[in-house]
């Protein structure tokens, strides 16, 4: 039983990998049964490291297993990375002894192959408790990965800036530009959206000239911030957890 590097050609034989240039891969791995996969990567915007861990199904198909995020450097990164795999390469070969004779397989359906930011966005659809875990700018960049999926072009504003809009979002056409602005909150279920965040969000708004602005959160928002934001519903939108569910649902 090893862990062993391999090349990023080989690598792209078991899954897409094409990523939404938020981060750069830098090292691939596969177990010696070719069951597991992962691949280390930096993120491109805060210049820290992760990883994504994919096991193969009884479908034939890879799927996430394990994330890495916001580890400091590269060394550290890739150290978490090969002990994980080795880790889980381990469990699974219990269950594979367990279950060896096992008569009654699971008709798991066929899906397919996605992408490797598409495989973290469906890990968080499986465990939308491990929202919380992000940092705030990860969570920003979830959140953008998920509006470009919807056809928008995205760009983060700086981690610095402070003010109403974490992500610029536009649908250019050929006729007009439609400028939405998201606003994320990596909040606990407890804390709240008060009325100030609200009242900052319309401010912004109305300066730059969105058509659109939305707070995204993983918490909720408070009775006094809804109403608020009643009063300018065909401006703001609101998106709590469980609307963040939702978003993710498709993945």
């Amino acid at each position: 039983m090893a862990i062993q590097l391999i090349t990023e050609d080989e690598f792209s034989n078991y899954v897409s990998k094409t990523l939404t240039g938020v981060t750069k891969e830098f090292a691939w791995y596969q177990s010696d049964t070719s069951d597991l996969i992962g691949t280390l990567f930096q993120d491109n915007i805060d210049k820290d490291w992760g990883y994504v861990i994919l096991a193969k199904e009884e479908d034939g198909n890879y799927r996430l297993q394990d994330v890495g995020a916001n580890i400091d450097s590269q060394s550290i990164a890739n150290t978490e990375l090969y002990e994980k795999m080795l880790q889980i390469e381990e469990a699974g070969q219990i269950v594979d002894d367990l279950y060896e004779n096992d008569s009654e397989i699971l008709d798991l359906p066929r899906i397919e192959i996605m992408s490797i930011d598409d495989h973290i966005k469906a890990y968080f659809k499986k465990n939308p408790e491990d929202l919380y875990k992000l940092s705030p700018r990860k969570f920003e960049e979830l959140v953008a990965s998920i509006i470009k999926d919807m056809g928008f072009d995205v760009e983060l504003t700086p981690a610095t800036r402070d003010g109403g809009r974490d992500i610029i979002a536009y649908i250019r056409t050929g006729i007009s530009n439609y400028l939405t602005h998201i606003e994320c909150k990596r909040y606990a279920p407890d804390n709240k959206i008060s009325v100030d965040i609200i009242r900052s969000v319309v401010g912004v708004h109305h300066m730059r000239n969105a058509n659109k602005s939305v707070i995204v959160t993983t918490g909720f928002f408070t009775k006094d911030a809804r109403d608020e934001a009643k009063l300018v519903e065909n401006t703001l939108d609101l998106k709590d957890y469980y609307d963040l569910k939702d978003m993710l649902s498709k993945y």
